[in-house]
């Protein structure tokens, strides 16, 4: 198997303890926007860590400067836009909504010549986004119409992040860019959110929250460093169609962790998503044109 896909597997089953550490520092009292801004700092302390073990070089051309910013401000909206439509849309449709970014990530590919996607190829796409929403779907929505416009533009940053990011960790290395963009979320989020808006920083109540809080931080980051690995090896539209495995393994994970259940409908649609990458990863007849 190549080697920038198993990375960009390894990153969803690391992404995959994310949203159940997530819920677990939530329901043990942590604040949402403490959750995120604790996310990015233990990011940012890791990737330090990291870089001066490895004696990495932090330097970065003058002319990527504006566009590590703009990726930056991209990821920190997708979080805040996300957080904020499910107060309007059940999380479920919330998720669906974002994990259509494979199609936008493959089309602005296939657009700038930089990969070339068959037919078979569009149309496991299509069917991927079925298996997701059997899985992700709790079929009781209402639909908001304020809501929906949140999710979309949210999807809209979502790919515009991948996009520029897979260029960017191309360019400078996926470490030392996680790091920029953790470095510039802290300072997104505390005077663009934070203290402007007065937003609660509430700590879990237990040990085990504070856990969930590092975990969160370790895996977040961690997936996001491989991720981008990957992408610089194989593409960003395989990548991205790869990485919507992550609600698979975050189900099995739920079962786990949660003592969730799923259901005979999200049973069928996790087999339609496994079905769907696969055909799509078995019609890759030819790897992602490499920009230089």
């Amino acid at each position: 198997m190549n080697y920038g896909v198993l990375l960009v597997l390894f990153s969803s089953v690391l992404f995959a303890f994310v949203p159940n550490s997530a819920k677990i520092a939530l329901d043990d009292g942590s604040s949402l926007f403490f959750l995120v801004f604790s996310r990015y700092i233990i990011g940012a302390l890791i990737l330090l860590v990291f870089i001066a073990i490895i004696r990495g070089n932090l330097r970065i051309p003058l002319s990527t400067i504006p566009y590590v910013v703009l990726s930056s401000i991209c990821a920190c909206i997708l979080i805040t836009l996300t957080y904020h439509a499910v107060d309007y849309l059940d999380v479920g449709l919330v998720m669906l909504i974002l994990y259509c970014f494979p199609l936008g990530v493959a089309f602005i590919s296939y657009f700038r010549g930089k990969s070339k996607i068959v037919f078979v190829q569009w149309l496991s796409m299509v069917v991927l986004m079925l298996g997701l929403y059997l899985m992700l779907s709790t079929g009781e929505q209402v639909l908001n119409l304020y809501g929906l416009f949140i999710s979309f533009l949210g999807l809209l940053f979502f790919i515009a992040f991948i996009v520029t990011a897979s260029d960017l960790s191309e360019q400078i290395g996926a470490t030392t860019f996680n790091l920029y963009v953790s470095v510039l979320g802290i300072i997104f989020l505390t005077f663009g959110f934070i203290l402007p808006l007065g937003l609660e920083m509430d700590l879990p109540l237990t040990k085990t929250g504070i856990f969930a809080i590092l975990a969160n931080g370790v895996f977040y980051i961690s997936s996001w460093v491989l991720f981008f690995k990957g992408a610089s090896i194989i593409g960003a539209t395989r990548s991205s169609m790869l990485a919507c495995i992550e609600p698979l393994f975050a189900a099995l994970l739920a079962i786990i962790l949660l003592k969730q259940i799923l259901s005979v409908t999200e049973w069928i649609g996790f087999f339609i998503v496994l079905t769907a990458i696969y055909t799509f990863e078995r019609n890759n007849t030819k790897p992602e044109v490499r920009s230089t």
